[in-house]
C-alpha cells in the first residue's frame, strides 16, 4: 500500500514540474520504487502501516524528509554514500532541455541566401572547414534550418575543388538522406572531386561507382558532366575510360568542342609513360573534326611534350604512321638515329639554304599534312628537347599556333622555355620570339630562365636574371631566391643571398637552406656547413627530412675519405668538430612534421583570421596535390 501511494506522490510532482530533467528523475524513482522488496526496512517501518499519504499526523514534508532519511539506508539502494540526497546533474538531460527550450527566434535565422553569403565568403578565403560549419553547426545544431540543394551544393563545389573527396561524398550521402533532389551539377562536383583526389587510386573508385550510380538511377549527363567525367578518369590513369566517354558524347549526339578536346590533353598528361603518344592521336582527332584549337589545348601540348614520353617504339610508329602523308615511310628506318640523310647533307652543301628547304627539312607532325622532315629513326628521342623536335620546334610550334589564330601568352613562353634544349642559343630563340610578339616577362619566366643556367652551372648568367628583374622593376619572390640559393659555392655569397631575402622581407625557409647546404657539403667546405647549422637553430627554422639527409650524406663520406686518408690534416680536425657539434644540434633544432601532415588536415581545422592568401593568375585554388594553405612569407606585396 506505501509503495502504490509513494509512486502517486511521484507522478504528481512529475506531472506538475515544469523542469524536464526533474520529470526524468521522477520516472527513474517510481522505477526504483516499484522494484523494493516487500520485507524492506523501508516499506515494513512503523511509518508505513500506521500512517497514509496525507495524514495530518504527518505532513508531507516530514513524510518526504523520512523517506529519504530511511532510502539512504536501504540495502537495496546503490551508490556512494555520501551522494545520497545530492541533486546530480546529467549532461544529456541538460543539453536535451537547453535543445527544447532554447531556440531562435525567427529573426534570428537568416535566409537561404544570406547562409550561401557566407559560405562563398569562406569558399574565397580557402577557408573549407569554416565554410562546412555553417551547414553543420549553425544551420543545423544553433538555427535549427533545414538546408536546401543549393547550400550542398556550394560545398561540394568547394571539396571537388581541392580534392576533398571524403567529404564531399559524405555531404553527398547526407543530402539524399534529407530527401533533397540530386541535381546533374551535383555530379559534376562529384567528379571533379574524383579527379583532385591525392590518390588516384580512391579516385578511380569513387569514380566508377558514381558512373553506375548514374546509369541505375537513369540520370542523363549533359556535356559538363561528360567533360567532368572524361577529367576525372583520365587524371585517375584510366585512359581507356575518358576515349570510351568521347566516343559515348558522339554516339548521343553531342558536338566536340575544344573543352572536350583539352580535357582528354589532361587525360593524356596523366600517363607519364605513353602521354605524348596520346596526345598525338588527340590532335588528329581534333584536325579531323574540324575543331579550332585554343590557346589551352596548345599550354596543354607543351605540358605533354615536357612530362610525358612516347611508350613503346613499334605503337608510336603506328600512330605516327597514321598522321603522315607516307604510311610506309617509318618502316624504313634504319638503327641508328639520325636527323638529315647523307643526300640530303649533299643538298644543303651544293645549294643555297633557302627559307623553304629549312621548313621542309623541319619535322612537324602539327601540321594540317604532318611530316617527319629528314629523321628516320624514333629509338632516341627520350628528352623534352627530342619530342619538340617531332613539332617543329621553337620556331615551327609558334607558327603552328599563328596558323590556328591563337596568340601565345606568357605562360605558353614559359612551357616552351622548359621544353627547349638547355643552351644559350635556345633560350636567345625565345627570348626573340617573346619581343617580336611584344610579350613583357613576368617573374615566373625569369625563374625558368635562372634555373636552367644553374643547372648547367652557370651561375654568373642566373645573377645576370636576377639583374633584368630589377631592371624591369619587379620584385624577386621566394622561389628567385631558392633558384639563386642553388649557385651559393661559398659561404661569403650565401650570407650575401641571405642578407638580401631580409632586406625584401623574406623568411628563410628549410628548401633555400638545404640547397645551400647541398653546396657546401659538395665542396666539402666545413665552416659553411656549421654556419649552415648555425642560420637553422637561430632562425628557428623546421628542418626537414631533405636537410638532414644532406647533413648525413656528408658524414659519411667524410667518415669514408678519412678512414682511407684522403682528407687533410685540417679536414680532419673540422671533421672532429662537425661530429661532436651534429650530436648537440639535432637536439637543439625543430624538425618538420607536416610532411607527414594528412592531406585533408588542412581542411579539418579552422584557419586563423590574420592568414590571407592571394590566388595566382585568377585561380581560385592550388593546382592538383598542391597545399593550398601556406602561409605568406612576406609582409609586402607580391608585384
Amino acid at each position: 500500500m506505501f509503495k502504490l501511494k509513494l509512486c502517486q506522490k511521484l507522478a504528481r510532482n512529475c506531472i506538475n514540474s515544469p523542469s524536464i530533467t526533474f520529470r526524468i528523475r521522477s520516472v527513474r524513482n517510481i522505477s526504483r520504487t516499484l522494484k523494493m522488496k516487500d520485507n524492506s526496512p523501508l516499506l515494513n517501518s512503523p511509518l508505513s502501516s500506521q500512517t497514509t499519504w496525507g495524514s495530518a499526523d504527518y505532513p508531507n514534508i516530514k513524510l518526504e524528509q523520512e523517506v529519504l532519511v530511511r532510502a539512504r539506508q536501504d540495502p537495496d539502494s546503490f551508490g556512494e554514500p555520501h551522494l545520497h540526497g545530492q541533486e546530480l546533474t546529467d549532461e544529456g538531460d541538460i543539453l536535451e532541455e537547453k535543445h527544447f527550450t532554447e531556440k531562435p527566434t525567427q529573426s534570428q535565422r537568416l535566409s537561404t541566401k544570406k547562409y550561401a553569403d557566407l559560405i562563398k565568403a569562406f569558399i574565397r578565403e580557402r577557408k573549407i572547414k569554416e565554410a562546412i560549419d555553417v551547414l553543420e553547426v549553425r544551420m543545423l545544431q544553433e538555427d535549427k534550418v533545414k538546408p536546401e540543394n543549393y547550400i550542398y551544393n556550394l560545398l561540394l563545389g568547394a571539396c571537388g575543388r581541392v580534392g576533398y573527396t571524403k567529404k564531399a561524398f559524405m555531404l553527398y550521402n547526407d543530402m539524399k538522406k534529407r530527401g533533397l533532389k540530386v541535381h546533374i551539377s551535383t555530379y559534376t562536383s562529384l567528379f571533379n572531386a574524383c579527379a583532385n583526389s591525392p590518390w588516384a587510386e580512391d579516385g578511380l573508385t569513387r569514380a566508377k561507382h558514381l558512373y553506375n550510380i548514374m546509369i541505375e538511377k537513369g540520370a542523363e549527363p549533359n556535356d559538363t558532366n561528360y567533360n567532368a567525367m572524361i577529367k576525372a578518369f583520365g587524371r585517375c590513369r584510366d585512359l581507356p575510360m575518358a576515349f570510351s566517354l568521347v566516343d559515348e558524347m558522339q554516339n548521343k549526339g553531342f558536338k566536340i568542342k575544344e573543352d572536350t578536346i583539352n580535357f582528354l590533353m589532361q587525360s593524356c598528361i596523366g600517363d607519364k609513360e605513353a602521354g605524348f603518344r596520346h596526345c598525338l592521336l588527340v590532335w588528329k582527332k581534333l584536325l579531323d573534326k574540324n575543331i579550332s584549337p585554343n590557346l589551352y589545348t596548345f599550354n596543354l601540348l607543351l605540358r605533354c611534350i615536357r612530362d610525358c614520353n612516347m611508350g613503346d617504339l613499334e605503337d608510336t610508329k603506328d600512330v605516327i604512321n597514321r598522321l603522315i602523308a607516307e604510311p610506309q615511310f617509318l618502316n624504313k628506318i634504319s638503327e641508328n638515329f639520325s636527323l638529315i640523310e647523307e643526300s640530303q647533307k649533299e643538298d644543303c652543301n651544293s645549294h643555297t639554304v633557302t627559307p623553304a628547304i629549312v621548313e621542309k627539312l623541319r619535322p612537324n607532325l602539327l601540321a594540317h599534312k604532318p611530316h617527319l622532315g629528314t629523321i628516320i629513326s624514333l629509338e632516341e628521342i627520350k628528352k623534352p628537347e627530342d619530342r619538340l623536335i617531332l613539332v617543329g620546334s621553337c620556331k615551327g610550334f609558334l607558327q603552328t599556333m599563328t596558323e590556328h589564330k591563337c596568340t601565345p601568352d606568357i605562360k605558353t613562353l614559359s612551357l616552351l622555355l622548359e621544353c627547349v634544349p638547355n643552351a644559350l642559343t635556345a633560350e636567345k630563340e625565345v627570348l626573340s620570339a617573346m619581343r617580336s610578339l611584344h610579350i613583357k616577362p613576368d617573374v615566373d619566366f625569369y625563374n625558368i630562365l635562372m634555373k636552367k643556367r644553374s643547372l648547367r652551372l652557370d651561375y654568373n648568367g642566373a645573377r645576370q636574371v636576377l639583374t633584368s628583374i630589377k631592371q624591369a622593376k619587379m620584385r624577386p619572390n621566394l622561389i628567385t631566391y631558392g633558384v639563386l640559393s642553388m649557385g651559393c659555392t661559398t659561404k661569403e655569397e650565401a650570407l650575401c643571398l641571405l642578407d638580401e631575402m631580409r632586406s625584401f622581407s623574406y623568411t628563410i625557409n628549410a628548401a633555400i637552406l638545404g640547397a645551400m647546404l647541398q653546396q657546401a657539403c659538395f665542396h666539402k667546405q666545413f665552416d659553411y656547413v656549421l654556419e649552415m647549422m648555425d642560420v637553422a637553430q637561430r632562425e628557428h627554422i623546421l628542418v626537414n627530412k631533405k636537410f638532414l639527409s644532406h647533413l648525413d650524406q656528408f658524414k659519411r663520406k667524410c667518415k669514408y675519405l678519412r678512414n682511407q686518408k684522403k682528407l687533410s690534416k685540417k679536414e680532419v680536425e673540422m671533421f672532429g668538430v662537425f661530429k661532436s657539434r651534429y650530436e648537440t644540434w639535432l637536439t637543439e633544432v625543430q624538425m618538420d612534421e607536416s610532411e607527414d601532415a594528412h592531406p585533408w588536415q588542412q581542411y579539418r581545422q579552422l584557419i586563423p583570421g590574420d592568414v590571407k592568401f592571394k590566388p595566382k593568375d585568377g585561380a581560385r585554388f592550388k593546382a592538383r596535390h598542391e597545399s593550398a594553405f601556406k602561409v605568406k612569407t612576406s609582409t609586402k606585396h607580391r608585384y
